[in-house]
């Protein structure tokens, strides 16, 4: 743009010349120098904060497809490259060792449930021989008082006493035994969860319902809207639910974002809400407008990894910082293919009279996207 601005001097010094206006001597020529380094200095220099510019990108999030479950594949449903909707089948496994599983569970559930009425009918029967016990001691303990006041009268011998003795401990063991029954029924019933379901049937209910999940991820769906890309998954393989191999690479295109980078010395001027103007590859001789949303005010530089070592030095480089742009249409994004690039134009409040120069050359490299290939 200088040098476009720089001929278009020498041009109208040119005609000046021819029209006897200027003199044409070396100090006449001389003044383009002058004319370069004031451009220079007082419009492109300050044009760089005023009205900064970057690169931009559309970005979408891709999702590693990696099933709950592993199994065997036994059907593709999804094609590559073709959109998909949320919950749309993307692929099958195998689920006869899942239906195994829950016939297994339900197996396990019903006996369950009758064990919980054995034990139910357990405490009654022994809640039962509890009253039956405490009957036949308060017996045995009236026996051996009425006998122990006619041992005092001397109307029967001690040794009868003695044998209401054994009666009484022997209905008072009875009672113990009793009541060590109904706490050993009552502790297989007494285990229960904070909805008041016995233990064991709470556990065999969850047991049935993991393994009914676990059937049902046999189906694997679509995550959002998208399409599944680099597809090479086909029946016979086997998958696992291990992150370290995904399934298949699913792009989802349900959101979309604008990101651009600002250099450093740059960011304090900007700041969410200032206008911008976006010129992209995929849309040569147009022009998108919109307004920074978002400042990420955080480089890859300055994360902090987790690790066992100590902070090792490294080469130091002043990394863009990221920005995420909100068009004024965003149904224009919407039709935008994620990676899509171009040059974004951001007019800060500071230096008003270089945006007219940052406009022109956004529009010269909207137009030149014809043409050009790199940024």
């Amino acid at each position: 743009m200088i040098v476009f601005l720089t001929l278009a001097y020498v041009a109208v010094l040119f005609v000046l010349i021819k029209m006897k206006v200027l003199p044409n001597t070396k100090a006449t020529w001389m003044s383009t120098i002058v004319w370069f380094v004031a451009l220079f200095i007082f419009l492109f220099i300050p044009m760089q904060w005023g009205a900064p510019s970057g690169p931009v990108r559309v970005m979408t999030r891709v999702v590693q497809v990696i099933p709950n479950v592993s199994g065997q594949v036994t059907a593709v449903h999804a094609q590559a490259n073709v959109p998909l909707k949320e919950g749309d089948l993307l692929f099958e496994l195998d689920p006869e060792p899942f239906q195994i599983a829950v016939d297994l569970a339900e197996a396990s559930k019903a006996r369950v449930l009758a064990q919980a009425e054995q034990d139910i009918d357990n405490l009654k029967a022994a809640e039962a021989q509890l009253d039956q016990a405490q009957a036949r001691q308060v017996f045995a303990a009236r026996r051996y008082e009425d006998d122990a006041k006619l041992v005092e009268t001397d109307t029967i011998s001690e040794s009868r006493l003695e044998q209401r003795q054994a009666d009484l401990d022997t209905a008072n063991g009875a009672v113990a035994a009793a009541a060590a029954a109904v706490s050993q029924a009552e502790t297989e019933l007494g285990a229960v969860t904070k909805d008041g379901v016995i233990a064991k049937v709470a556990e065999a209910d969850a047991q049935l319902e993991q393994a009914l999940w676990n059937l049902e991820q046999t189906k694997v769906l679509a995550p959002s809207d998208g399409f599944v890309t680099n597809l090479a998954l086909a029946a016979g393989q086997r998958v696992t639910s291990l992150p370290l191999a995904p399934a298949m690479a699913f792009v989802d295109t349900s959101e979309k974002a604008l990101v651009a980078q600002v250099h450093q010395i740059y960011k304090r001027h900007i700041k969410p809400g200032q206008k911008v103007e976006i010129a992209m590859k995929t849309k040569p001789g147009q022009l998108l407008t919109g307004e920074v949303e978002l400042l990420l005010d955080v480089s890859s530089q300055g994360q902090a990894i987790v690790s066992g070592t100590v902070l090792s030095s490294q080469q130091i480089v002043a990394e863009p910082f990221l920005l995420r742009i909100k068009l004024d249409s965003p149904e224009v994004l919407s039709s935008m293919a994620p990676g899509a690039a171009g040059m974004v134009a951001i007019y800060t409040e500071s230096v008003g009279a270089t945006h007219v120069i940052r406009k022109v050359m956004l529009r010269m490299t909207s137009i030149m996207n014809y043409v050009k290939i790199g940024l």
